[in-house]
């Protein structure tokens, strides 16, 4: 391993960092996603339409009887390693392995039980700030790690997903449960239909003439600083229980649109004329909520949860999530029909980037610039992904002309950046294909990382482990 930042490793540390990369009890391996279509409903708790990717995190994991300590590090040496007792894991702080701490809270807590101490190491190619989901990521399989040093068999794919959703709060991050979904029910070759309450999935096949790339718009945006995801999520709360107060309805029993949709019997199209006629379109004020509400200061605080907002824009958002969310219905229904018009598809993905960008107030300039060049470049439709406020775009292109995208896309907005060809294909513009979800028996090709970042050791020990 490369020194760290501050001191050399010593000796001893390097070997025990082999042995835990090369001889561990368990390996596990967690995908990151792209979002097709389908952005910032998941926790309004409407349907979305992601898929894994190829690109992912691996954890390889041994126990400590030694120290009883959970010891986290981290391949890459511009990452600090993290050392704590079994017995005092808490998020104090958000750092990179805040989320793989966060992933062992969830699945101790529920078991009410410690597992001795723990040695663990962490890979990952998934970009990080990226709306890729690197961090969600990181706490599935941390999550399913913890699972397995704890014995714990009774959880189900689509319910250690629920549980890592909750998880990822203990970051400070109040996200609907899309991303660690997927991370536990990606299918190879196919994206996935995600439900909620209670999480459940369809596959949906894609049509084979286009190929997604995605695109780094190079502007990192961390989800877990709270402030504008949380904000969001916040407004979406409050904007369901005014809607609901202004139906008649008792907002204490509504947490969502969908769920208040569901509640009234309402169809889409009735929801989102409630949305445009009861909600002004000015920013609702505190004081105005809490007295449409009749609530109280703690019920309004509890409400916003670690939103910093003052001031609460509902409508525009409302009638971004009731709008996004018809737009998956019908990406999902032109695939199920077989042979969909391409060309539809792709402008159900531009209509949702003008959403987000106009009414959820979530694009950046580098991120219209960008999905503007990949429609010019040949993108049938084009969008950010993920949170927001920078990160990636997805595009979608005909497959026959993924290179002649990716070129000019890179002579118009990496190469006046000085950015190499070959360096952006790897790391910030590459094509994109449906992948597995989360497994804990990617052994072979932990094994070529072993080689690639550890040097060639103990190898024929790793593989006989595979075999066996």
């Amino acid at each position: 391993l490369r020194s760290s930042e501050k001191r050399e490793i010593s000796a001893a540390e390097r070997e025990i960092h082999y042995q835990v990369w090369l001889c561990p009890d368990y390996y596990v391996r967690a995908p990151g996603r792209v979002n097709l279509i389908g952005e910032h409903i998941d926790y309004c708790g409407f349907p979305v339409l992601p898929i894994s990717i190829q690109q992912d995190v691996v954890i390889a994991g041994r126990t400590d009887h030694e120290t009883r300590n959970m010891t986290i590090t981290n391949i890459r040496d511009s990452f600090p390693e993290y050392s704590c007792s079994m017995r005092n894991i808490e998020v104090s702080e958000v750092k990179w392995y805040s989320y793989v701490l966060a992933g062992y809270m969830g699945i101790s807590q529920r078991l009410n039980t410690l597992a001795p101490g723990l040695q663990v190491m962490v890979d990952g190619e998934v970009p990080m700030s990226a709306g890729l989901s690197s961090s969600s990521a990181l706490v599935c399989a941390s999550a399913l790690l913890a699972a397995l040093f704890l014995k714990e068999k009774s959880l189900t794919r689509e319910k250690i997903a629920e549980l890592c959703a909750r998880s990822e709060r203990y970051v400070g991050t109040e996200g609907g449960g899309m991303d660690q979904a997927i991370a536990f029910l990606g299918v190879k070759g196919k994206a996935q239909l995600i439900n909620f309450n209670p999480v459940r999935c369809e596959p949906v096949t894609l049509p084979d003439s286009v190929t997604f790339v995605v695109a780094n718009c190079l502007v990192n945006k961390w989800k877990a600083d709270g402030t504008d995801f949380n904000n969001r999520v916040a407004e979406c709360r409050l904007g369901a229980k005014v809607l609901a107060t202004k139906l008649g309805v008792d907002w204490r029993g509504v947490a969502t649109y969908h769920q208040l949709m569901t509640q009234q019997s309402l169809t889409p199209s009735q929801l989102h004329d409630s949305v445009l006629l009861q909600l002004h379109g000015e920013p609702y004020s505190k004081q105005e909520i809490m007295h449409l509400l009749d609530c109280t200061e703690e019920e309004f605080s509890r409400t916003i949860g670690r939103s910093s907002n003052t001031a609460f824009q509902l409508r525009d958002r409302a009638d971004h999530v009731v709008g996004e969310a018809a737009r998956v219905a019908t990406f999902h229904q032109l695939c199920s029909g077989g042979n969909p018009d391409i060309k539809e598809l792709g402008g159900l993905i531009n209509d949702s980037h003008m959403s987000l960008k106009d009414k959820y107030n979530v694009s950046v300039e580098e991120l219209d610039e960008l999905t503007e060049i990949c429609r010019e470049a040949g993108a049938l439709g084009s969008r950010l992904v993920g949170a927001g406020f920078g990160g990636c775009t997805i595009s979608m292109v005909p497959s026959e002309q993924v290179s002649a995208f990716i070129e000019e896309v890179y002579e118009k907005y990496y190469a006046p950046k000085n950015l190499k060809l070959e360096e952006c294909c790897k790391l910030h513009l590459f094509p994109s294909s449906p992948a597995m979800g989360l497994c804990a028996r990617a052994v072979e090709q932990c094994v070529a990382r072993a080689v690639e970042h550890c040097a060639a050791r103990a190898v024929e020990q790793c593989a006989a482990r595979a075999v066996e």
